[in-house]
């Protein structure tokens, strides 16, 4: 699959900042990605007090299903319009948070809830795929590989301290509050979107006048095959190692697994887009990569905890990077004029991808304990790996043909 030049060195990532109305750009993308970050932890502990962890639960599932499902359909609409996309789509989603808020408070039936909630996700506004079409502009040169890398960064820290803001105004202050957080930003990254002057992002071509005609292209189906496994496996890694510290009775030593999961993910991503010897590893490679740290997780957790603590870093050094290679690989397979369709499709892959390890991941935890890990990570992320060689030979079929 086509990849971006290489770089070799951190100012890249300054060369890429330096450009008009980049800084904004970043910004937007570390505000916009706060809200999915805070929401889950927030929804559960809002709510489970008032109803149940299993209702809790369903609410969250219920919002990022209603969010993977539209995705696309927002994607598209947002190619013929953003600007009047952005602000319908973000006044649905503050009408969902108030619903959500003001059924919680009322202890409104639990029908009111997934209304909210799923008003939430259908209307959640498309700023993630429009940034990724507008990074285009910033860094053609390099085919977005050090935007990428950039973005996959800065989900990092949202992953690392959304949840934890979370948690803090939920149990500290008031458990409605990160709900008027989670608007505000979401609102402040749609304004921050409207006021930035770009020129169009959308590439040359016919229009194709369908939200599904991503689809038809072989190779990008093999990539999302690739993306939907890859974020399966490693929300199931994310799930299996509090499962793992609760069963070691060293359940403070969640928050630090996890941290050390996604600083090492933070570090593999700069790393990707700043020297040649990182960008120039194909996407089956940073699969594979991903595949081994899963195993050598899997032994760590067979020795102690403190040998899982040391290795979460190591595992986390392929998420970001893979990430980050992965929508380049998307950004470069995306057929001509479909770059909003194609991002809302790479949106819908990544949520599903997570909801379903997450499940899948919890229910074979709860079934045969935290060892289930190897039954699952390591096996989806290995079949990630077939997909990702499966693009590339499509794609090689698809030039011989040419």
């Amino acid at each position: 699959m086509p990849e971006a030049a290489a770089t070799g060195s951190i100012a890249t990532y300054r060369e890429v900042l330096a450009a008009p109305g980049a800084r904004r750009l970043a910004v937007a993308s570390l505000v916009s990605k706060f809200p999915i970050s805070m929401f889950p932890v927030s929804g559960v502990l809002l709510l489970s007090p008032r109803y149940s962890y299993a209702e809790a639960g369903t609410a969250v599932g219920a919002m990022l299903l209603a969010n993977a499902v539209s995705s696309p359909l927002r994607g598209r609409l947002a190619a013929t319009g953003s600007g009047r996309v952005l602000r319908r789509c973000l006044a649905g989603y503050l009408v969902g948070l108030a619903g959500l808020v003001l059924a919680a408070a009322g202890r409104l039936p639990f029908g009111w809830v997934v209304l909210s909630v799923v008003t939430i996700g259908l209307c959640f506004p498309p700023v993630s795929i429009l940034l990724r079409t507008h990074w285009t502009s910033v860094d053609r040169a390099r085919g977005r590989s050090s935007a990428n890398a950039l973005e996959s960064a800065l989900m990092d820290v949202t992953l690392i301290t959304g949840p934890v803001l979370a948690t803090w105004l939920s149990t500290s202050l008031f458990p409605l509050l990160p709900f008027a957080l989670i608007g505000a930003l979401m609102a402040g990254a749609v304004v921050l979107l409207l006021t930035l002057h770009r020129e169009p992002t959308e590439r040359p071509g016919p229009p194709t006048g369908h939200w599904r005609a991503p689809l038809r292209s072989r190779p990008l189906r093999a990539v999302f095959g690739a993306q939907f496994l890859f974020c399966a496996a490693l929300s199931a890694t994310e799930v299996m190692l509090p499962v793992y510290a609760q069963l070691q009775h060293v359940a403070s030593h969640s928050g630090w697994y996890l941290a050390g999961l996604s600083v090492g993910s933070i570090v593999g991503a700069l790393g990707l887009g700043a020297h040649d010897a990182l960008a120039r590893t194909e996407l089956p490679g940073l699969l594979a990569v991903f595949v081994g740290g899963c195993v050598l997780l899997g032994l760590a957790m067979e020795v102690a905890p403190a040998a899982v603590l040391l290795v979460c870093p190591l595992t986390g050094l392929a998420v970001g990077s893979t990430f980050a290679r992965l929508f380049t690989a998307i950004g470069a397979l995306t057929p001509p004029g479909c770059d909003s369709e194609t991002q809302g499709w790479a949106n819908s892959m990544t949520t599903v991808g997570f909801a379903a390890g997450a499940s899948a991941g919890a229910s074979l935890a709860g079934a045969y304990g935290a060892g289930a890990f190897l039954l699952l990570s390591p096996v989806a992320g290995g079949t990630a790996v077939l997909f990702a060689l499966g693009g590339t030979a499509a794609l090689a079929q698809e030039g011989g043909a040419d």
